[in-house]
């Protein structure tokens, strides 16, 4: 940011984060983004928030799949940034991905579950409600139950402390957002991790998207209201955000050798940030999760 701010990227699982951590490569040096591992996040955040505060003033940005609060760790000023995703969309993103990909570590458990089952059994309902507030003591901090009040506080952290909250549904306007209040260039992207062997939104019924919704009904509250604080932030540099909307189409790479330059950079940029941030904090890559 131009304040000289630190940026605390807070990346809800299966929000299109993926897609912006790859531009984020491309927008910071490397050697100064932290970046929580994210198959190891639980560990390698309890490993971040252990450090001494005076080793962490020199990143730039930190991002992974953390909780709200590692300002309270940063000895400098910082700010977060978010990107939010329907809730309902987000719980059968997460379910077809893990069903569907061999490699994903839950995928023997889940690949047994309808989505129905897994909705109903699973203790990452409402995770964005749950990372937003902050609240958790516990080592996984996106499992256990969620209430109104930590809702309430999720809404408050939202309006005081995030600079950018994106929205998934509406991506293009998020980047155009992150250029105009981050003064991000985002000269390229593509999109990453994009969920395989997802069935058509038609395919599922509205009974199993009302039980998704019911599970999640914090999630549904704080979308909504992370919608009104988007449109604001829209409204507010409406101008700016039109045409930069333009550019970012403009950006978007679909296929062809410039495609293909774009992943091989963005995955040596992104393993650089990683070997960085195990070295500067001596996280154990082969172990916790």
């Amino acid at each position: 940011m131009a304040d000289g701010r630190k940026i605390i990227f807070l990346h809800i699982p299966k929000t299109a984060g993926t897609t912006l951590n790859r531009i984020i490569d491309w927008e910071y040096n490397p050697l100064r983004i932290y970046s929580i591992n994210g198959r190891y996040f639980r560990d390698s955040y309890r490993k971040l928030i252990d450090y001494p505060p005076s080793r962490l003033s020199g990143m730039r940005v930190f991002r992974g799949h953390m909780p709200f609060g590692l300002h309270n760790y940063i000895p400098v000023p910082s700010t977060y940034i978010v990107v939010l995703r329907d809730p309902v969309e987000r719980a059968m993103s997460l379910y077809f991905f893990a069903a569907n990909r061999r490699i994903h570590r839950a995928h023997s458990e889940i690949s047994r579950l309808t989505l129905e089952e897994y909705v109903k059994t699973t203790p990452y309902n409402n995770a964005q409600t749950k990372l937003i507030a902050g609240q958790s003591k516990e080592r996984d901090f996106i499992a256990g139950e969620c209430n109104d009040a930590m809702l309430a506080i999720a809404k408050e952290n939202l309006a005081r402390y995030f600079s950018l909250i994106g929205i998934t549904e509406r991506f293009e306007e998020t980047l155009a957002l992150a250029k105009v209040l981050l003064g991000w260039k985002v000269d390229r992207y593509a999109t990453f991790r994009v969920t395989p062997r997802r069935p058509k939104k038609e395919a599922i019924s509205a009974e199993t998207r009302a039980l998704i919704a019911e599970y999640n009904s914090f999630d549904v509250a704080l979308y909504q209201y992370g919608r009104e604080l988007f449109n604001e932030m829209v409204a507010e540099n409406q101008e700016e955000v039109e045409a930069e909307v333009e550019a970012v189409r403009r950006a978007k790479l679909n296929d062809g050798v410039e495609l293909y330059y774009y992943r091989a950079v963005s995955s040596a940029l992104k393993n650089i940030s990683l070997v960085n941030s195990a070295i500067t904090t001596g996280v154990a890559w082969g172990r916790g999760g």
